[in-house]
């Protein structure tokens, strides 16, 4: 008997789903035009009804910067994928049509994010939340312009289980988020950016979210310390307290969140310009389990707040310095002193900081993993040699740090052979030394950048190129003794390499055509 042929037009048999979470994205922003000038097609609503019909037991999906799709592939996916539990749409363009077939026809959604979603309005996050408000556990709704207190009314009123939060709007009142505090008060981890709401709203959150362990509060120009006080009196788990820009707070709120948040572990001040020592002594005095301190843009705290910190919180593991005019290397003696477990230390335009600080830093905090010290224009090689030869760093900032030269380097290369992140970026007097021993001494690099380095030749380079097998990105803009010949030899010997930044003048075009679709990617004309 002859076997059937078979036919081209035979039904193909349904692969089954490798995944039930889909993530797409567009192309990058600077991902070139094809050669006929047009650009590259991104999905739309006709892909996404297709993925609809195929993937019906879909339960993650991600549409980040898909700006091609409407509500019309929203509404085929809340049609077919029941199952969904996590909806990105970030900086999608979606209508309410959209958003309401999702909350009739996803009942288990439990993670929304709407960041920077356009051409909604509260009628579309209204008719969401109504429909599947009682399975939300996420929701992220920043810097949504439409966004008023109609839609976190609703929030409050339907989404009873919802334990985190992300609200970013200037039209929001006090009205909105009193609604939310007293109708969710299952939430942990609540970031509010609310430039028009006040002590009102934010009493609210201390009388009704008991539960609350994360708190960011952002641009709050009405917020005083009476709200924050309060916020620290009913808020007694709270582990994680950010304030950014909040100008009316005084060391008076922290000392009510010393004293009353006795399980803060991470703490980040941002611009509270009025907040001076007296309030880092507070948390120092009675925060034993603080884990990180962010303090950026704080002129008025003075060294000897870091000697309570010191003394109390020597389970402290990260240390931020950003912009404290104030603090000198007496502030970083005290830190190293009593915070041995130090394993990350960033520091950014601290002028009077110096090697003082990096011997004490080195010769107390044998586990430290991370440095930065950008723009620290007091440290030299001295402090470099002594970071050396006592903590095996794995990354390593000191862009800007101008005195210091090859022989830093030097010392870092062969004090630090599990070195993977290096900036060394606008030290002027380093050369091909600092390149050839880091080439040696550090097998493991991934990620170098050694931009405004004038000294800096090809010869240092192709040093540095036969040492770093690893290297996947590199910045080198504006060395002006790197030519074309030294680009090709880091393309050539770099066969990992994923990002290069550097001038697309000294890129040849030989080069080009052998690097391909990576280089023109990556190469930019500046």
């Amino acid at each position: 008997m002859q076997a059937p042929t078979s036919s081209p037009f035979r039904r193909r048999r349904r692969l089954p789903l490798a995944s039930n979470s889909v993530h797409i994205a567009p192309f990058p922003l600077d991902q070139p035009a094809g050669d006929d000038g047009s650009e590259h097609s991104c999905l739309t609503d006709v892909g996404l009804t297709h993925l609809s019909r195929g993937c019906r037991g879909l339960e993650k999906l991600s549409l980040i910067w898909c700006s091609a799709i409407s509500s019309t592939g929203l509404v085929r996916i809340a049609e077919n994928c029941k199952n969904l539990t996590s909806l990105d749409l970030q900086a999608c363009y979606i209508g309410d049509p959209g958003l309401i077939a999702v909350g009739e026809g996803c009942k288990q959604l439990k993670n929304l994010n709407l960041r920077f979603v356009e051409g909604t309005t509260d009628e579309g996050l209204i008719g969401l939340v109504k429909g599947c408000g009682q399975s939300l556990v996420s929701l992220a709704v920043a810097t949504c312009v439409w966004l008023t207190d109609a839609s976190l009314r609703a929030v409050g009123s339907h989404c009873p289980n919802l334990e985190i939060l992300s609200v970013e709007s200037d039209r929001v009142q006090d009205e909105g988020v009193i609604s939310i505090s007293k109708g969710c008060r299952q939430l942990k981890t609540l970031k509010l950016q609310c430039i028009s709401a006040g002590d009102e709203a934010l009493d609210s959150i201390g009388l009704f979210c008991s539960l609350l362990e994360s708190l960011s509060l952002n641009n709050f120009e009405r917020f005083t310390d009476r709200s924050l006080s309060s916020i620290a009196k009913g808020c007694k788990n709270l582990t994680d307290l950010v304030l950014n820009d909040c100008q009316l707070l005084t060391d008076s709120s922290l000392e009510f969140v010393a004293r009353s948040c006795k399980k803060l572990a991470r703490l980040k001040v941002n611009g509270c310009q009025n907040m001076e020592t007296a309030a880092l002594e507070h948390i120092g005095r009675w925060c034993p389990g603080l884990l990180e301190l962010s303090l950026i843009f704080c002129p008025r705290i003075q060294n000897s707040a870091f000697l309570e910190i010191g003394r109390g919180c020597s389970l402290l593991r990260t240390l931020y310095l950003v912009d404290c005019s104030s603090i000198s290397d007496s502030a970083l003696c005290h830190i190293a002193q009593g915070c041995k477990n130090l394993t990350e230390l960033s520091i950014r335009r601290g002028y009077e900081i110096g090697d003082q600080a990096l011997i004490s830093i080195a010769e107390n905090c044998k586990s430290l993993k991370e440095l930065t010290l950008q723009f620290c224009e007091r440290v030299s090689d001295t402090g470099m040699s002594a970071i050396a030869e006592n903590c095996s760093l794995h990354k390593l900032n000191l862009c800007g740090c101008t005195l210091i030269t090859d022989s830093g380097l030097t010392a870092i290369a062969r004090g630090c052979p599990e070195l993977v992140y290096l900036d060394i970026s606008v030290l002027r007097i380093i050369g091909d030394i600092a390149l050839a021993e880091i080439g040696e001494g550090c097998p493991m690099l991934k990620e170098i950048a050694f931009s405004h380095c004038p000294e800096v030749t090809d010869v240092g380079l192709n040093h540095l190129v036969r040492g770093c097998l690893q290297l996947e990105s590199c910045q080198m803009v504006y060395c002006r003794q790197i030519t074309s010949a030294g680009v090709a030899t880091i393309i050539s010997g770099c066969s990992r390499l994923k990002k290069l930044l550097v001038e697309e003048s000294k890129v040849s075009e030989r080069t080009r055509r052998r690097a391909g679709p990576v280089l023109s990617f990556l190469c930019t004309g500046l």
